[in-house]
């Protein structure tokens, strides 16, 4: 059984697209739990007296991360179907 080159990329637009999606949901859920400070986790991460200045600033290059990875994988996904439109 051979996969040829569109089918090997259309494979790997979906597991990219799609393991990219969940690190940006996973990136969101913990800039939640760093924000509204759930289960005590800036106490446990924030450690460092400089650590402690600035954690809107380390939640906001989360949460913006989480957002580019979320549109990212999304567009990949899309990229699949538009290449699997282009071969009828």
């Amino acid at each position: 059984m051979q996969i040829s080159t569109r089918e090997a990329r259309k494979i790997c637009l979906i597991v990219v697209g799609v393991a990219q999606s969940g690190l940006g949901i996973s990136a969101i859920i913990i800039t939640y739990l760093l924000h509204f400070d759930l289960f005590d986790l800036r106490v446990r991460l924030y450690t460092h007296a400089s650590a402690e200045e600035f954690p809107p600033i380390y939640t906001l290059i989360v949460a913006l991360f989480g957002f580019f990875s979320i549109i990212s994988g999304i567009f990949l996904l899309t990229e699949r179907e538009e290449l699997g439109e282009s071969e009828i």
